[in-house]
């Protein structure tokens, strides 16, 4: 029985680490897809936090992440990303000086 729980709680463990990578390549061609949309260069995407925030009246469980780019070229800027699940929950995209 012991060692059924134990490959029990590694498998789980496999899993939510399988998932947290995908999150994170999709997080990334989310950001790409925004900063083409937005016509910015993307510098940088990365994972910053997990937690619970209220998005459009509901409370969900959302993973955040922080996507550095360029508007002009020479300053970088930083714009929050949050996914809940795989889907995207917001992207806040701060003011940012263009060419």
């Amino acid at each position: 029985m012991g060692s059924v729980l134990l490959l029990l709680f590694i498998g789980s463990i496999c899993y939510l680490f399988w998932m947290q990578r995908k999150q994170d390549e999709r997080a990334f061609l989310v950001a790409r897809q925004l900063c083409q949309q937005q016509q910015l260069q993307l510098l940088d995407c990365g994972r910053n936090c997990h937690g619970f925030r209220n998005i459009n009246g509901k409370l969900r469980f959302i993973t955040e992440y922080k996507v550095d780019f360029s508007g002009d070229g020479e300053s970088r800027y930083q714009a929050e990303l949050l996914l809940s699940g795989m889907r995207l929950a917001a992207f806040n995209l701060p003011a940012y000086r263009i060419n």
